[in-house]
């Protein structure tokens, strides 16, 4: 674990302090880093150092050379001075003889391998201890972008000690200084963990904005309890936000981070992340957040309420093979405060569509079968919610998959336990069995088919109230008669699959090219059995896209297993470059029912009488490297309706990138997305340099259907060498879940941040300059095997 604490950066002390050692003269150099670009050009080379032999020989050269009788040597003109790696080179050196004592005068310019340090001044050392001191010093770094200036550095080489006398540290290129580090005094040993400073200064220019009287730092890979970086964001939602972490080193292989939040509108909140390493293969961090009252609640109901927010994160690995293991994955806020994340984005727990999810998972991992459990809940941060969702409490699986030449064999299992806090909702305890024969009838290539053979079993022991909620019998059409206590359902299941490709040479726009036509042809059958008395648990629609209609599934879950009597038919076809790029691929697929399938996910739904299901197409368009689409499109050809479609527009190159898009879904075929009206979406973002320095971005999302923006959002962002400035206006529609969860605002944000590379940022909102807005991330949706 490495901390950074506040304080005179590692890389100063730590690499001065190696400029004491030597390396062999074999020793290669190191390259520099890959993000060094021209702003540090000036950086030299590091070479790995080594203890070197002190009584190792000594080459001397100059222009002149006198000798004294009383037993010193002068040089004179270009002295230049090398042992082994540690050379200095001067106008004028004197070597006493006998101590071996040397001074150095004018044009002074000493190096290791691991930094280098010019004076105009003097030097003094001695060729023996290694004792080496130099006044006004300017010193550079090898590999790394830091360096400053020193009135007097003082080299210790049999104490392993480095001080330093009015010393500064930037990362910025000569003669660019925006921000220094300046120390009255630094010492440092190298057989401790820590080095320690005095009257150290942050300087913004010739601006000094803050002073450390005292501090210690590490110089060691080794972790010391000490304040660390604090982050400032100024006038944001939260008002003036201060954070000044101190990190506790309690053990090896324990630590803890405690923080003081401070936020002028809402007040003090407490932060503590304690992380553990129990034993080999084990590892966790508790995290927790805790504000005693919130002042913008004042005058609310909940204004004398405490808001926290807990996390326990753990991943275990009980043997030495890897095949027991453990996790953990535990979030938490208080039951009433549904805007948490809205309010403190945590950097910890994921709310999934309002969802915070608490799980404990292990088991025994092989590679041919895997025996799991898991305890699983969630929490619900949405008010007035009709129902909760069903706890795994708990939920064994077994799965195997096996191979025998032309034979697979495949068991799912599980073994489930269904609670809900839901005094009024039914529960149950559900087993399920899923066996399956695989047999490859053709396997050549470009001619594949497989026939796969298998049942679903299904056995549940239900626990229905009296009285069911009114959301279980008015939406899902249940009642408490219609439910059974005790259910068993057992379905065959039959799928042939095959497909064939076919390719063909091309010339087009005289280029070279392959084409591929891939047809695929699949065959499903699976009886009706009446599940109208079975509840609802885990399971919901299936999204239909190209690939789930070769699916032996309508539903995600295993409540509804729908009956089938189908053909699916479709066809790939993708073209490829000279290089085997791929360029174009597009896909067609539709299913056409014999028999339209019976079985419903509520029994209040009416039945189907769908003989197709949507045509479904996908295309992806790879142009020149730079220029790429994408588009899905969703047809319903019973009625000659656009069910769902969607389209992407990207250029994308050596950084510049701008990306426009449309979306459309249907409310008829989109009921459980609760819109009002039909969704049409058109927006775009991009990142644009405007030349090496300037960067900037945008994104603008509109709903065209209820004629209201979505979210939209301008930065501009300088980036120099050791210094960044980023300015970002965003407007946005946010719900308050808390006070007004029913209205939607729209909230207007404007981000400043500043960013001193090499030791801290400060301003207000994120850090993050990237394509996207907060509320609609970008990224790329295209499926080329590029």
């Amino acid at each position: 674990m490495r901390i950074r604490i506040i304080g005179f950066p590692l890389l100063l002390v730590s690499s001065l302090a190696q400029a004491q050692t030597t390396t062999e003269t074999t020793a290669e150099a190191s390259p520099l880093p890959l993000n060094f670009s021209r702003c540090f050009s000036h950086v030299p080379l590091r070479v790995d150092a080594t203890q070197g032999d002190p009584n190792a020989p000594i080459t001397v050269t100059a222009e002149v050379l006198n000798a004294t009788r009383d037993g010193k040597i002068l040089y004179r003109g270009d002295v230049q001075v090398a042992q082994e790696q540690r050379r200095f080179s001067a106008d004028y050196v004197e070597l006493e003889q006998l101590s071996r004592d040397v001074l150095a005068e004018g044009n002074i310019h000493f190096t290791d391998g691991t930094i280098s340090v010019d004076s105009d001044e003097r030097l003094t050392g001695n060729l023996t201890t290694r004792d080496t001191e130099l006044d006004e010093a300017n010193y550079q770094f090898h590999g790394e972008k830091g360096r400053g200036q020193a009135k007097r550095v003082q080299l210790s080489d049999n104490a392993n000690q480095v001080e330093l006398q009015g010393a500064s540290y930037t990362t910025c290129p000569p003669g660019e200084e925006v921000w220094q580090l300046k120390a009255s005094s630094v010492q440092v040993e190298q057989d401790q963990v820590f080095g320690e400073a005095w009257n150290a200064v942050l300087w913004l220019g010739e601006m000094p904005v803050f002073y450390f009287p005292y501090i210690k730092f590490p110089v060691k890979d080794e972790r010391q309890s000490g304040l660390l970086y604090p982050t400032i964001e100024l006038g944001g939602s939260n008002g003036n936000d201060f954070s000044l972490p101190y990190y506790w080193n309690i053990a090896p292989n324990y630590d803890a981070t405690l923080t003081p939040r401070i936020m002028s509108k809402r007040g003090t909140m407490s932060q503590l992340e304690f992380r553990y390493l129990p034993v080999e293969g084990q590892s966790g961090t508790l995290y927790g957040e805790y504000l005693s009252s919130d002042d913008q609640l004042a005058d609310t109901q909940w204004q004398d309420d405490a808001r926290w927010l807990f996390n326990w994160r753990h991943n275990a690995r009980f043997d030495a093979d890897g095949h027991w293991r453990g996790n953990i994955d535990y979030t938490k806020v208080a039951g009433w405060d549904f805007a948490y994340f809205d309010d403190f984005s945590p950097p910890v727990g994921q709310l999934v569509d309002n969802q915070l999810m608490q799980s404990f998972r292990g088991g025994y991992y092989d590679r041919h079968w895997q025996l799991t459990t898991e305890v699983r809940d969630y929490q619900i941060l949405r008010a007035n919610q009709q129902t909760m969702p069903f706890q795994l409490a708990p939920s064994l699986a077994l799965t195997s998959y096996r191979g025998f030449g032309e034979f697979d064999l495949g068991l799912d299992s599980e073994l489930t336990r269904f609670n809900n806090d839901n005094n009024n909702a039914y529960q149950a305890t559900r087993f399920h069995a899923e066996p399956k024969l695989v047999y490859s009838v053709v396997n050549q290539p470009g001619a594949k088919l497989t026939a796969d053979v298998g049942a679903y079993y299904t056995h549940y022991e239900q626990d229905i109230p009296d009285t069911l909620a009114p959301y279980y019998r008015n939406v899902q059409g249940f009642t408490a008669d219609s439910l059974d206590s005790s259910v068993d359902r057992l379905l065959p299941r039959l799928r042939l699959n095959g497909t064939l490709v076919f390719d063909r040479e091309a010339q087009w726009f005289e280029q070279d090219f392959t084409q591929t036509l891939e047809p695929q042809l699949q065959y499903l059958y699976v009886p009706f059995k009446e599940q109208d008395n079975i509840g609802l648990y885990d399971t919901t629609d299936m999204r239909q896209d190209y690939y789930s209609l070769f699916s032996d599934r309508r539903f995600a879950g295993l409540d509804r297993i729908s009956d089938a009597n189908q053909l699916t038919a479709g066809f790939t076809s993708r073209i490829y470059d000279a290089d085997s790029v791929e360029r174009l691929r597009l896909a067609l697929a539709q299913t056409y029912n014999f028999t339209s399938p019976r079985v419903r996910l509520f029994p209040s739904e009416e039945p189907s009488d769908f003989k197709r299901s949507f045509l479904t197409f996908e295309g992806d368009l790879n142009i020149d490297g730079s220029w790429f689409v994408h588009t899905e499109a969703q047809q319903d050809t019973t009625n000659s309706r656009l069910a769902a479609g969607n389209i992407t527009l990207e250029y994308n190159d050596e950084g510049k990138l701008a990306q426009l898009g449309f979306r459309h879904l249907n409310q008829t075929y989109f009921t459980d997305a609760s819109l009002g009206n039909d969704l049409n979406q058109l927006g775009g973002t991009f990142s644009w340099p405007l030349d090496p320095q300037w960067r900037l971005i945008g994104g603008h999302y509109r709903d065209i259907e209820l004629s209201r923006n979505i979210d939209t959002l301008i930065g501009l962002r300088y980036d120099s060498c050791c210094w960044a400035v980023s300015l970002v206006w965003e407007q946005s529609q946010k719900e308050d879940s808390l006070l007004s969860p029913t209205e939607t605002q729209q909230e207007t944000l404007i981000g400043l941040r500043f960013e001193l590379k090499g030791f801290s940022s400060f301003g207000t909102g994120s850090g993050d300059f990237s394509p996207g807005t907060s509320l609609l991330p970008y990224y790329r949706p295209f499926n080329l095997n590029n």
